[in-house]
């Protein structure tokens, strides 16, 4: 037995030492990697390169607007949307390049719009990946997002600042899964030593229209655009069922119809919306809701934007008559993306388009074709995409 003891002590210890590193291994090592992980895994860094300068009146500077992840392995972008607002008193923007995808059709901010832009104050930049597998940008390095060159109107201090709720990215997860759950650390450029932090809202364009009446028969003959149809669709494409939602002001429950629309070669599309009202006084709001839309709200007679999917408003101010009203609503975009039409664009209305894509039979091209173009296609994903920047319909 005592020739025994020293080989048995000697197992006994390698034993306990194998369970303690166990133990390290599993609840130390373990929960620090782990902690280390969801950390990295939120963060993307916004930055400004150069991010300081001195300009005279009349000269310009070129800044390249940069990303950097800090998740481990990197990340896959597939769009984004960033908001700038400048001082249009002091700087004027004079080219916009995009270097990780392309301007979203419709929404992102380009080079021919760049007098509304100056005009407003405001860089709307709308990216989008078309390639289905986005773009791969490394971890912990600045890869150049978009280029931007500003000149100075009068020499002055101005300070231009992204915020944490004026950037959200869309990236590519496991299993083709889409998430926008990325956390932003903004960025700041300033100008001649920098200025106030400008960050104007957006109204929308007051316009009466006609008025009179009592009660009876409705109709309103309506022109109106959706995003992503720039011309007339082929025939079987172009018809069209849009609802149409017109509440009165004070009142809780809209009369509801829905009207059959159909398009000229400019991609405006007319249709009537017929109604049997007790009474048609007051001001009214008119809401529009296409078969693959989000829900947009209409209060004035004549709207428009500068820039599609920036009309936004709050307060009636339509009135209406017995008998025909034309209303035009074609210089509004009716953003589209709820392919389903539960009220959300999300994972569903993505899955929908590019599980069928390349398709062409009618079923598909229905409840698909975003863009009435006869193919299901990475257009009509795009689309899609750019619709998560709005998300639900409008109330």
């Amino acid at each position: 037995m005592k020739k025994e003891m020293p080989r048995l002590i000697i197992i006994f210890l390698v034993v306990i030492g194998l369970v303690f590193w166990m133990w390290n291994y599993l609840f130390l090592s373990g929960k620090t990697a782990i902690k280390s992980r969801a950390t990295d895994e939120s963060i993307l860094s916004l930055s400004f390169n150069p991010n300081a300068s001195t300009l005279s009146t009349g000269q310009e500077m070129e800044t390249t607007l940069k990303i950097k992840p800090t998740v481990e392995g990197g990340i896959l972008v597939r769009g984004y949307l960033v908001s700038l607002f400048f001082d249009k008193t002091k700087l004027q923007l004079k080219n916009i390049e995009y270097k990780i995808g392309g301007a979203s059709p419709d929404l992102g901010a380009t080079n021919s719009s760049l007098s509304t832009i100056n005009g407003n104050g405001v860089i709307r930049l709308v990216g989008e990946v078309t390639t289905p597998t986005g773009t791969a940008v490394a971890k912990d390095v600045d890869t150049e997002l978009v280029k931007l060159k500003f000149s100075s109107v009068n020499g002055q201090g101005a300070t231009i600042q992204i915020g944490r709720a004026d950037a959200k990215f869309y990236i590519l997860k496991a299993e083709a899964v889409l998430s926008d759950g990325m956390s932003i650390d903004g960025a700041k450029i300033d100008f001649n030593g920098g200025g106030a932090i400008i960050t104007p809202g957006i109204t929308g364009a007051p316009n009466p229209t006609t008025t009179g009446g009592t009660s009876g028969n409705v109709n309103l003959n309506l022109k109106l655009k959706f995003q992503g149809i720039s011309g007339k669709p082929a025939d079987s494409q172009n018809s069209m069922a849009v609802k149409v939602k017109l509440k009165k002001e004070g009142e809780t429950n809209p009369s509801e119809a829905t009207g059959v629309f159909s398009a000229d070669t400019s991609g405006v599309w007319s249709g009537k919306a017929s109604f049997n009202l007790s009474s048609v006084s007051g001001k009214y709001l008119i809401y529009i809701k296409g078969p693959q839309h989000i829900q947009k709200k209409f209060c004035d007679s004549a709207p428009s934007e500068n820039n599609a999917g920036t009309y936004s408003c709050a307060n009636a101010n339509i009135s209406i008559t017995v008998g025909d009203n034309n209303l035009d609503f074609s210089k509004v975009m009716v953003l589209s993306g709820d392919l389903d039409q539960n009220g959300v664009v999300d994972s569903v209305d993505i899955s929908i388009v590019r599980n069928n894509l390349g398709k062409t039979d009618t079923a598909t091209l229905t409840k698909a074709d975003v863009n009435r173009d006869g193919r299901v296609d990475t257009q009509d994903f795009s689309l899609i995409l750019a619709a998560l920047a709005v998300r639900t319909d409008e109330l």
